[in-house]
C-alpha cells in the first residue's frame, strides 16, 4: 500500500513538472504625452497655421519632466519627451496604478537633480549625459528643460515659405514649473498595463490671449540675460498647454 501511495505521489510530481507554469506579467503603468495642434493631429515638419495666420512647422520638440509621484508614493524620477526620436511615451514601468489616483510632476529637471554630475546617472536614465546629449548645458546651468524649434512664415500672402527660424531653449531653476492632476483615469490598454495620457496642444502654447507668443518678433530665447520676459512666457504657456488627453 505504501509503495502504491508513493508511486501516485511520484506520478503527480512528474506530471506537474512536465507542465509549464504560466507566467503572469507584473502590472505596469505608462504615462504618455501626445502633441496636437489644436484639434489637428501633430506631425514633425508638417505645416500648420497660427492664430495670426502664420504658416509654421516644428523641427524639434524635446522636454524634460521629473519627480512623478503622488505624495509619498514616488513613481518615476525623470522622463524625456523626444517626439521625433521616441514618440509620445514618457515612461513605462511596474507599479500599482491604484496608488496614483492623482499625480504631480515637475516640468524641467528639478533643482535636486539639475546640478548633479550627468555622467553619474544610471545608463538607462534620460538624465545620463549619453542620453541627454545637447539637452545639457553644463554643470552650472544644468539641463535644458524645453527645446522647441521650427520655421515660420510671417508674411500673410498666398506663398508658404517658412524661412524664419524660432528657437526656445528654457532652463535654469528659475523656470521650473509644477503640475498636478487629480482623479486620474488610468485606461486599461491590455497586458496588465494602465495608461495615463496627456495632451500637449502646441496651438494653445503659441496662442494664449494677452500672453500669446508672436513669432514675428518673439522667436528666440536661450534663457540668457535680457530674455527673461520671453523665457517666462514660453514656460508658462507650455505648462498651460498640457492637459489630460
Amino acid at each position: 500500500m505504501r509503495a502504491t501511495f508513493l508511486s501516485i505521489v511520484l506520478l503527480l510530481f512528474l506530471s506537474a513538472c512536465g507542465e509549464e507554469t504560466p507566467t503572469v506579467p507584473n502590472a505596469q503603468v505608462q504615462v504618455s504625452m501626445q502633441p496636437t495642434f489644436g484639434s489637428l493631429p501633430f506631425y514633425m515638419d508638417s505645416i500648420y497655421t497660427t492664430q495670426e495666420g502664420y504658416k509654421i512647422k516644428f523641427t524639434e520638440l524635446k522636454c524634460y519632466f521629473t519627480l512623478f509621484g503622488n505624495g509619498t508614493h514616488a513613481l518615476h524620477q525623470a522622463a524625456l519627451l523626444d517626439y521625433r526620436e521616441t514618440g509620445n511615451l514618457l515612461f513605462k514601468k511596474e507599479a500599482d496604478y491604484a496608488l496614483y489616483d492623482q499625480i504631480g510632476f515637475v516640468i524641467g529637471v528639478d533643482s535636486s537633480l539639475n546640478h548633479l554630475d550627468p555622467s553619474a546617472f544610471p545608463n538607462e536614465s534620460p538624465l545620463n549625459i549619453s542620453n541627454a546629449g545637447p539637452m545639457h548645458w553644463g554643470w552650472n546651468p544644468g539641463y535644458i528643460f524645453i527645446n522647441i524649434e521650427g520655421k515660420v512664415d510671417t508674411l500673410l500672402d498666398a506663398i508658404t515659405n517658412p524661412n524664419l527660424s524660432f528657437s526656445f531653449h528654457i532652463g535654469t531653476d528659475t523656470y521650473l514649473q509644477n503640475l498636478q492632476f487629480n482623479d486620474l483615469n488610468w485606461v486599461d490598454i491590455g497586458d496588465q498595463v494602465r495608461e495615463f495620457k496627456l495632451k500637449l496642444d502646441l496651438l494653445a502654447f503659441l496662442g494664449q490671449g494677452a500672453n500669446s507668443i508672436n513669432l514675428s518678433n518673439e522667436n528666440l530665447t536661450h534663457t540668457a540675460a535680457g530674455q527673461e520676459a520671453l523665457s517666462q512666457k514660453v514656460i508658462t504657456n507650455f505648462k498651460n498647454a498640457i492637459s489630460p488627453y
